[in-house]
């Protein structure tokens, strides 16, 4: 029941920006054991929590759909927020500035900028998200987000289709959420332990890189409407401030 509970806790958090996987299951203590069983297929014992993660991973998408509907500027103002104090939890305690960090933000930036795709809406059926993306966005998004402290849904928004999963959730298109799926099966099992290697490796240029191309594929989440522009620097100041104190512990 705990492992459920956890898995449903799991879901339910890491589609958020800036909310780090790797970082929640440190929190909730499963960490080690998870990656160590993972790394050894031992599956079975975790099928709970698979199944609670898988729950809440709807559960959170639906919600987060309909919000993404009705409110659209108000949640896109959350999201930037959100996603702009995630660099916190990326690059650590470590804020000091030298030429090299500096060159890793800017041309990661410059990535993060041109990879983003038009501001965050409800998607139609016609712009359906490829195979090679949802596989390729899978894959990344779920081994990044077994890293401490790497937030694994900003990949989503860097390559475009943080909004067509929310969609595909709620409409619960199986297509969509298989294709998905199966990349982030292929991920954990195919790249998570090189993918490890090399950040545990190169850490400290990976994460000011990695920092960059969030802030520039933020650009993605600006309201479309600044109708209200009170609310939404309010709404944006509580997902920054929610982040912010997450990536801190």
């Amino acid at each position: 029941m705990q492992l459920l509970i956890k898995g449903i806790i799991t879901g339910f958090i890491i589609v958020l920006p800036g909310m780090s996987g790797g970082t929640l299951l440190l929190l909730l203590g499963v960490y080690e054991k998870l990656v160590r069983d993972l790394s050894r297929l031992r599956l079975l014992p975790w099928l709970p929590f698979i199944l609670g993660g898988a729950g809440g991973i709807l559960l959170s998408g639906v919600l987060f759909s309909w919000l993404l509907g009705a409110y659209t500027n108000v949640v896109s103002a959350f999201l930037l927020g959100s996603i702009l104090a995630s660099v916190r939890a990326v690059l650590g305690r470590d804020f000091r500035l030298n030429t090299q960090r500096i060159v890793l933000v800017l041309i990661g930036g410059t990535l993060g900028f041109l990879l983003a795709s038009e501001p965050m809406g409800i998607v139609e059926d016609a712009m359906r998200p490829g195979v090679m993306q949802l596989l390729v966005g899978g894959a990344l998004a779920c081994t990044t987000m077994m890293l401490p402290g790497v937030p694994g849904s900003s990949i989503l928004i860097m390559m475009g289709i943080y909004d067509d999963m929310f969609q595909a959730l709620a409409d619960l298109d199986w297509v969509v959420l298989l294709f998905f799926a199966l990349g982030a099966v292929l991920g954990v099992f195919g790249l998570s332990n090189a993918l490890d290697k090399i950040y545990a490796r190169h850490k400290a240029a990976l994460s000011w890189l990695f920092a960059g191309m969030i802030i520039g594929s933020a650009r993605m989440l600006i309201p479309v409407s600044l109708a209200n522009p009170v609310l939404l620097l309010a709404v944006a100041a509580a997902g920054f401030a929610l982040v912010w104190w997450w990536g801190g512990r």
